[in-house]
């Protein structure tokens, strides 16, 4: 338990609150991913201290416990640095975004995944993110349920698995359809058909609350 407490503290305390370790703190994303590539191994140590934090708060929004979390946080990393050189960002946000979809990907895969009975909780959704989706629903009620995000969450969790993480992703995540579709390994209709049918399942529970 100690150990779990002083990694969650490591990682989710804020930036202010941590010493930094790079080595490279003028470097831009960009310059660190090219000095992974060239060989530099402290780059991408400095890549992960630069944006664990970032990737456990995603990890966050799918899964609850910190064992959960550091796993993902390993596997979102190493799947990072395997697939570096595939990354074609030019600014640094578009870095922040490829690391993001990885993770969100990762989690996914995790999820789906019998041998990883992890216990997932779809329950961190942001105010943006809770009135796009009441929108999305039902528009005479958007002000409305956008105030009660814990009616929200209770309409996800009634969903099943995949079509949580759909919309996830599509609502919390941002991510585009051809990412979704990329990380569920669905064609992209399949995914709007999915996402249109799992909009109207909510509508349906959602009647009972209204």
């Amino acid at each position: 338990m100690e150990s779990l407490t002083a990694w969650q503290s490591e990682i989710l305390a804020p930036r202010s609150e941590r010493i930094e370790r790079s080595i490279y703190p003028e470097r831009t994303d960009r310059q660190l991913v090219e000095l992974t590539l060239s060989g530099d191994t402290s780059a991408f140590e400095c890549i992960f201290d630069r944006h664990k934090r970032y990737v456990a708060i995603v990890a966050s929004r799918y899964f609850q416990c910190p064992y959960q979390i550091e796993d993902v946080l390993q596997a979102s990393f190493t799947k990072a640095y395997i697939e570096l050189k595939n990354f074609r960002g030019d600014h640094d946000l578009s870095f922040v975004s490829w690391l993001g979809r990885i993770t969100a990907t990762t989690c996914l895969n995790f999820l789906r995944n019998s041998k990883h009975k992890f216990e997932s909780t779809f329950v961190e959704i942001s105010d943006d993110a809770a009135e796009t989706l009441s929108i999305d629903l039902v528009q005479r009620s958007a002000e409305e349920l956008a105030s009660q995000r814990d009616l929200l969450k209770k309409l996800l969790t009634s969903l099943d698995m995949d079509d949580r993480a759909l919309l996830q992703m599509l609502y919390v995540e941002e991510m585009t359809v051809t990412e979704i579709a990329d990380a569920f390994g669905w064609s992209r209709a399949k995914v709007k058909v999915r996402a249109f049918r799992a909009r109207r399942a909510l509508r349906r529970i959602l009647k009972r609350f209204l």
